[in-house]
Order: C-alpha cells, then structure tokens, then sequence
C-alpha cells in the first residue's frame, strides 16, 4: 500500500463505534398499534427500566429485560447507604488521627448492624 492510499483510507475512516456487521444490523421494522391504556402501560413499563419504547418492546420480545428492583430493595438500599456513609466518616476520621468517644463507634456499629439486619427501632 502506498503513502498516498493510506492516506485516503484515513480520511474515509468514520468517527464513532465501528459499523455493525450485515447480520448485526436492524433493517427491519414492525409498527404495533395500542389503544391509550396499552400505551400507558408500556411507558409505565419502560420507564421502570429506563428504556425506549422500541427497545423495550425488542427486548421483551427476546427475553431479555432487566431485573426490576422491587421497592422494597430500593427502601432497604437507602438505609444501608446511610449507615455506610456514617461509618465511613468514621474509619476517614480514625484514620486521620482523630481520636473518636468509643460510645460514638459503638453506636454508629449497632445502627449499622441494625439497618443491615433489617430491625427498626
């Protein structure tokens, strides 16, 4: 290959993710009519997942959506995040050098264990 072709193979390079293979590609589509409520329905749906309404539908249709997270996790998650957060103030401040009242430790520890565990006061 000579100078001067590589630098035109370099000029025609595009920018961006490389093109996708001819059997990768979607050329294909299919329209689907829904009433007001189906429609409500699927923007409910997807917007749980974060997702497009035609990707949602490709992806249902393939078997592939993603877990939802049940409220009852995400409530959990919260809690757990705070108590993770106080007792990592605390390990940044022992580490600094601070010394910390032991009943200040203990107490972040039990309400820790205690979000952990699922206990409410």
């Amino acid at each position: 290959m000579t100078v001067a072709n590589e630098k035109n193979d370099a000029k025609r390079r595009r920018r961006g993710p490389a093109p996708l293979s001819d059997t990768d590609k979607r050329g294909h589509t299919v329209s689907v009519r829904l009433n007001a409520a189906e429609l409500a329905w699927l923007d409910q749906a997807r917007a749980a997942v974060s997702m497009q309404r035609g990707e949602y539908l490709r992806a249902a249709a393939l078997g592939k959506l993603p877990p939802t997270i049940p409220e009852l996790n995400q409530t959990a998650w919260i809690a757990l995040s705070r108590a993770a957060a106080n007792l990592n103030q605390i390990a940044h401040r022992l580490n600094a050098g601070e010394t910390l009242p032991l009943a200040e430790v203990q107490t972040e520890l039990a309400a820790f264990r205690r979000d952990l565990i699922g206990v409410t006061k």
